[in-house]
């Protein structure tokens, strides 16, 4: 029984969530890479503007061509999507979580800590509430919050194109109905004869 077990095809939602996961993880873990250094070196020149320049970079470099990966990869791995943009913002779902969830336990595990910048993006965090206040960095964040979604929304739009096997996002117009030939209607007097006429 469990070699038939065995022998079953992966669903593809499964094999959609298994590589969301695996590049978002990849992705979070090369982060510490690059965002890292923006940190260090962009705080001294741009102050409280250094978190959100800092994003709007990882998210053009990073988020976009990751979330279009994802497509084009998740596209040829599980099959076609019938719609790119909701598999490339169910990655996103998937990918914020994940962030989420290792800011909030980087305080339990130095490599968790490392992951969620814990020595350079509280610190940006910080500085822009300080000098921008609360409100206006929270109105930032949620406009970049929603800038971000949008980018990746076109990630995977160019994933879809990339592979071109993605179905349509919408179901094709149906094709007008060909009217049928209906046979001539003769207007010739009749022939019959007199006697079958009806008085």
């Amino acid at each position: 029984m469990w070699r038939s077990n065995l022998s079953r095809p992966v669903p593809a939602a499964w094999k959609r969530a298994a590589l969301a996961v695996g590049l978002s993880l990849v992705a979070i873990a090369a982060a510490p890479l690059v965002m890292g250094p923006a940190y260090q070196e962009l705080q001294p020149r741009l102050g409280p503007m250094t978190l959100f320049i800092v994003e709007v970079i990882y998210a053009l470099f990073i988020d976009l061509p990751l979330t279009a990966l994802f497509v084009a990869l998740a596209t040829l791995w599980a099959g076609p999507t019938r719609n790119p943009v909701r598999s490339a913002l169910a990655f996103v779902a998937t990918f914020f979580g994940l962030i989420l969830l290792v800011i909030a336990a980087a305080p339990l595990n130095e490599v968790l800590a490392y992951w969620a910048l814990a020595d350079t993006f509280p610190a940006a965090v910080a500085e822009a509430q300080q000098a921008l206040g609360q409100g206006t960095t929270a109105l930032l964040v949620a406009l970049f919050v929603a800038f971000d979604v949008v980018l990746c929304a076109a990630g995977g739009l160019v994933g879809h194109l990339v592979t071109g096997r993605s179905l349509p996002l919408s179901q094709p117009l149906p094709q007008p109905n060909h009217p049928q030939p209906t046979q001539a209607v003769s207007w010739a007097p009749s022939t019959a004869p007199n006697s079958q006429l009806v008085e």
